[in-house]
């Protein structure tokens, strides 16, 4: 069966021979198990079923950097406009540059051809050119950082004016399975009915439907981005995740495939499969909860100052027991807090528990919630090395 041109992320995908061709042939890369990977191939396929991979197509990159996206599209359209915020004090860091263009030339993962390309800085709420420039145009995984609804819909007018009549907008993004838009600073992730109603607000027209039904696989069951967290360190050169649980949100990309034709009526898309995954990812989310801490748990933790802090973490309801195991030559004391969040809106800390650890009385005690994510400190170290502090946790 095609794949729909529209649709979320799922492991099966890469068994797709012609996702499994683009992977290896077009991006030359390994062709299993990254969501970022499956991204470029999505997008790629879908700019070369519309037609728009072609010798005399000029094509525009938004939030691009230096991803691989950017070599694979280059030598085979006329010409491409490469935009981020490339400054040299730009928060993120892999975009810092004085000098864009060189910078996509010294990142290529093969030669480049300088005069196919230009890269400048540009807001993707903003883009400099004139009307009707643009055969295509792309975003990987930029979208969801450009602000609130108000941005993201003017980013869609922006792009509906610089591409030609037919010219078509490949992006992908975020989305959860909770039932609502995690409107995180920087960093949305949308529930898909949310994603399609601000499409249907703008000028642009999207496919017919948004295919967001996933099948059944142990790699699309939610696992942690960072299993590092847990002191699994060397998993930080495998792959990351098709299903994320990032603090309590069950996520995973899509694309959308976007088109611009004045005059056509305009048909909001149908977002089918969505409950059904929904009801299944979800509970394997609270499986994989119930089982994360039903026996102690290592928790990794980050040194900053005099200050131990272990990173948030969803751990049911229920109470929670910290074990804190102190090394020799410890403070006879030692403060621990723990601070709560709500997964879902309030994005602001409060105060939860705290009290004070000895290295003979190395456990407390808190209750949790389901519905919530906890942040745990401890405090008030005066000598010795804090990286021997070990931290361990599980439900009661």
């Amino acid at each position: 069966m095609a794949l729909s041109l529209q649709k979320i992320c799922d492991i099966y995908d890469f068994f797709d021979p012609e996702i499994d061709a683009i992977l290896r042939d077009d991006l030359k890369s390994t062709p299993f198990g990254s969501r970022r990977a499956w991204e470029f191939a999505m997008i790629f396929r879908a700019l070369r079923q519309k037609g728009k991979i072609r010798p005399d197509a000029h094509g525009l990159a938004m939030g691009a950097g230096t991803e691989r996206l950017i070599y694979t599209i280059v030598p085979r359209v006329a010409k491409t406009i490469v935009t981020d915020l490339y400054l040299p004090d730009s928060g993120w860091v892999g975009v810092r540059t004085d000098n864009p263009t060189d910078l996509v030339v010294q990142k290529a993962p093969w030669p480049i051809d300088r005069t196919k390309f230009d890269a400048m800085a540009m807001d993707m709420r903003a883009l400099e050119f004139p009307d009707d420039s643009f055969d295509f145009c792309w975003s990987t995984g930029s979208f969801e950082h450009i602000g609130t609804d108000e941005d993201f819909l003017r980013h869609f007018r922006e792009v509906e004016r610089v591409l030609k009549p037919g010219g078509v907008y490949a992006f992908t993004t975020a989305v959860t399975f909770g039932g609502v838009t995690e409107p995180i600073p920087h960093n949305y992730y949308f529930d898909p009915n949310h994603l399609v109603d601000l499409i249907h607000q703008s000028p642009l027209h999207a496919e017919p439907f948004f295919d967001c039904f996933m099948r059944e696989h142990t790699f699309n069951h939610p696992h942690p981005e960072r299993l590092q967290d847990y002191g699994l360190s060397a998993v930080t050169r495998m792959s990351k995740p098709i299903i994320s649980f990032r603090r309590g949100v069950v996520l995973t990309a899509n694309i959308m495939v976007l088109t611009k034709t004045p005059g056509r009526v305009k048909i909001r898309p149908h977002v089918v499969g969505l409950q059904a995954t929904s009801e299944r990812l979800n509970a394997k989310a609270e499986a994989f909860v119930k089982d994360l801490w039903s026996s102690f748990q290592y928790i990794e933790t980050s040194i900053d100052k005099k200050e131990i802090k272990a990173q948030p973490q969803v751990f049911g309801d229920g109470e929670v027991v910290v074990d804190i195991i102190l090394p020799p030559g410890s403070p006879r004391s030692l403060k621990w807090s723990v601070k709560r969040r709500a997964i879902s809106s309030n994005y602001s800390w409060a105060n939860e528990a705290q009290g004070k650890v000895t290295p003979d009385a190395g456990t407390f005690r808190f209750s949790a919630r389901r519905d919530s994510v906890y942040s745990i400190k401890l405090s008030d170290w005066q000598s010795g090395d804090l990286s021997r502090i070990v931290m361990k946790a599980k439900r009661a």
